[in-house]
């Protein structure tokens, strides 16, 4: 236990030096850059955001351990904001340009605590999803950029340029800076050794003020010459804001950073949605991303409120404390103690920290992002995904951060519509013989459907119908077309069952799809489509009304939309099964081909005249008999309580249906109802067992036609099967 405490304790006063280090490097790159006097401020509002989401992650996180702090992909945003608002003061320090600065980030920051609020209380925590990755990935690819820009910068106290290279004091001030860095990202690499980085940059200041020593420098001789931070203030960095700032600040300037104040919240929630997937992975337990959207929301108001910078979830710091042994809420106290600590000592202690340190931790967090975003991603990443992180990396380093995200965001919306073109539409391309309906008619008939099957062209959609994946549809239909005139159909059913959605721009595809059928000459029917592409297709007058020639209908179901067509196949060979009325001769006369064995089955039978909606016999009822259906339409149905009826199954003139249940001895599986009114011919269980003492010829004759029955649906029923699977 007391390890526990020890492990806590250490791990929490090394991240608050690294946060606090940080903190200062980054008011540097931020502000000093700007006007010196703003550096001041500038570490208090890193600070401050550091204090403040470290606490709130502590207390209120899913997470005991987790590290919460200022992001440095925040970083090219804040400094777009904060120079355009210096600009407007005609790049010159004033109170009031100062004040409408800290304002800004205020303003930002509890702004974007609102926004990560409003998507937790939406429960959108897996917005993340919906970002392109590649274009996350050139994003942090460019914040490596900036940074490692940055980082030479603040080490040289000049402009980094490829003009820098050449000058010797350029290369003299950098060079401890750069070093630094590749020692950090190497000592980072021995991840069995939890103190390599704090250790390092301890070291690192140690050996500094060692020289310094040795070399008889004062530092007030280190100061002048670069090598310490020159910070024109004392006392602490609270309070930041006074509200006589109020009266200087220029909220016009502020207004026109609304686009950079929107970024800002997106990419808090990137940031912390990417993070805490990683933080999962070190926690070893699944955290709610809801939650801790609500939390920072939370955290980031009342962080803005106090003048702080907007900070999130930290998976590589969080990471950092786990190598280290923090596992509890001990070890985020400890640090947001030493980040208090430091806020009230105020600036001159900073003015001990080495200037090659500040920017050698900038070269540092760079050379991190660059590794991750650019190196390790040659091998995680598909070749046009990591084309876009370069191409993203290149924008950003000749224009900016915004319009480098913009432009990323562009490619990536074409290379998902290239690719998404490229896949079929068509799931599955069958026929009326392989997938016939699910109505059963005497076998003559059957069989005769099943030659005629090539006529129907039934095609399973999926996906996203929209341009580019219509006209590769059309596209398959005109080569179809072209094929061998025997192969030729006459109905095209198109199946939206597996379709998530039709785009409006593929109407435009669809209305040609009916140009064709009307040239070519082919009916259409579509199947399984949602109410909205049914009304986009009407609204288009897609659908025919009336008896055209050529049609085009919408069905529920394939199975009813395959029926539609093989009812128009019978009335093209004048076998209208709609009016078809057997008499029990006509239909024991396909069973046994003497008249002799005709009559004799026939004394067995029962006619029954049945009205629609009437029911035949109903789930869990004893089978007691078998029936042949004369005339009319008999459906097999589910009954779900509090639902209406599905229809499974139909019988038409010829079929048979209840024989499994006198064969078996089982009760009813399923109820059947008369959905047309209808003639059957009835066979109970005791008149058969009489007709096999009696006749065995002839009622073998019965049996061997059930078989004939039985075999054609299983068939029909493997055939249409097989295509699914």
């Amino acid at each position: 236990m007391r390890s526990s405490y020890i492990a806590n304790i250490i791990s929490g006063g090394l991240i608050a030096l690294v946060n606090i280090s940080v903190a200062v490097s980054v008011a540097a790159l931020l502000f000093a850059q700007t006007d010196q006097r703003l550096m001041v401020p500038g570490i208090a509002i890193l600070l401050i955001g550091t204090l403040v989401t470290g606490l709130g992650g502590t207390l209120f996180s899913g997470y005991k351990a987790v590290v919460c702090s200022p992001r440095n992909g925040l970083i090219p945003v804040f400094a777009v904001i904060v120079s355009s608002i210096y600009v407007s003061f005609g790049s010159e320090y004033s109170i009031g340009a100062e004040a409408t600065i800290i304002v800004a980030i205020m303003v930002t920051t509890t702004f974007a605590g609102l926004f990560l609020l409003l998507l937790g209380r939406l429960k959108l925590g897996n917005l993340v999803r919906y970002i392109p990755y590649p274009v996350a990935g050139g994003f942090f690819a460019g914040i490596g950029y900036i940074f490692i820009q940055g980082g030479l910068t603040v080490a040289s106290g000049r402009d980094a340029d490829l003009g820098s290279i050449a000058d010797p004091q350029f290369i003299q001030l950098v060079t401890p800076a750069v070093v630094l860095a590749l020692c950090l990202i190497i000592g980072k690499m021995f991840r069995d050794n939890r103190l390599s980085v704090p250790g390092i940059l301890l070291l690192s200041v140690l050996l500094f003020y060692g020289v310094l020593s040795i070399a008889g420098i004062s530092r007030d001789e280190a100061a002048a010459n670069g090598l310490l931070p020159v910070i024109d203030s004392a006392g602490t960095l609270v309070p930041i804001f006074h509200f006589e700032y109020l009266q200087e600040v220029k909220w016009l300037a502020i207004w026109e950073q609304l686009g950079g104040i929107v970024v800002v919240a997106l990419l808090c929630s990137m940031m912390l949605l990417l993070d805490v997937s990683g933080i999962e992975l070190i926690a070893k337990k699944d955290l709610d991303p809801d939650h801790e959207l609500e939390v920072m929301g939370y955290t980031n108001v009342v962080n803005g409120m106090l003048g702080g910078f907007p900070g999130v979830h930290d998976a590589s710091d969080t990471a950092l404390v786990d190598r280290l042994g923090g596992k509890d809420r001990l070890m985020g106290i400890v640090n947001a103690i030493l980040v208090a600590a430091a806020i009230l000592a105020g600036t001159e202690f900073m003015e001990l920290v080495p200037t090659f340190l500040l920017g050698g931790l900038l070269i540092y967090v760079g050379l991190e992002f660059l590794i991750d975003w650019l190196w390790k991603a040659r091998d995680e990443l598909p070749l046009s995904d990591y084309g876009v992180v370069i191409l993203v990396l290149i924008v950003i380093i000749f224009s900016d951060i915004l319009q480098g995200v913009t432009f990323g965001f562009f490619v990536a919306i074409i290379l998902f519509v290239v690719n998404y073109s490229q896949l079929s539409v068509i799931k599955i391309e069958t026929n009326g013989s392989d997938h016939a309906s699910n109505v059963d008619r005497d076998l003559e008939t059957r069989e005769l459907l099943n030659k005629e099957g090539h006529r129907v062209l039934i095609m399973v959609l999926q996906g996203f119908i929209f341009f580019g994946t219509a006209d590769k549809l059309i596209s398959a239909i005109r080569n179809r077309i072209m094929e061998v005139e025997d192969s030729k159909f006459d109905f095209l059913v198109l199946d939206f069952h597996h379709v998530s959605q039709l785009d409006t721009s593929a109407i435009v595809t669809f209305s040609k799809l009916a140009q064709l059928s009307d040239r070519v000459g082919f009916h259409i029917i579509i199947s399984s489509a949602d109410q909205k592409s049914i009304k986009q297709l009407v609204k288009h007058d897609f659908f025919t009304f009336g008896n055209q020639r050529l049609e085009r209908h919408y069905k529920e179901q394939l199975d009813t939309a395959v029926d539609w067509c093989e009812r128009r196949i019978l009335r093209d060979l004048n076998l209208n099964d709609e009016e078809q009325n057997l008499g029990l001769h006509d239909v024991l006369g396909r069973i046994a081909y003497e008249e002799a064995d005709v009559k004799l089955l026939s004394d067995f039978f029962v006619i029954e005249k049945r009205k629609a909606g009437e029911y035949l016999f109903n789930e869990g009822d004893r089978g007691e008999s078998l029936y042949f259906v004369g005339s009319g339409t008999v459906v097999v149905v589910l009954k779900v309580q509090g639902q209406a009826e599905r229809i499974l199954h139909k019988y038409k003139a010829g079929a048979i249906l209840g024989e499994m249940a006198i064969y078996t001895g089982e009760n009813r599986t399923a109820s059947v109802r008369i959905e047309d009114d209808a003639v059957l011919f009835r066979l109970d269980k005791d008149k058969l067992e009489e007709m096999s003492r009696r006749f065995p010829a002839s009622t073998a004759a019965l049996h061997t036609y059930i078989v004939k029955v039985l075999s054609e649906r299983l068939g029909r029923a493997n055939r249409n099967l097989s295509r699914y699977i």
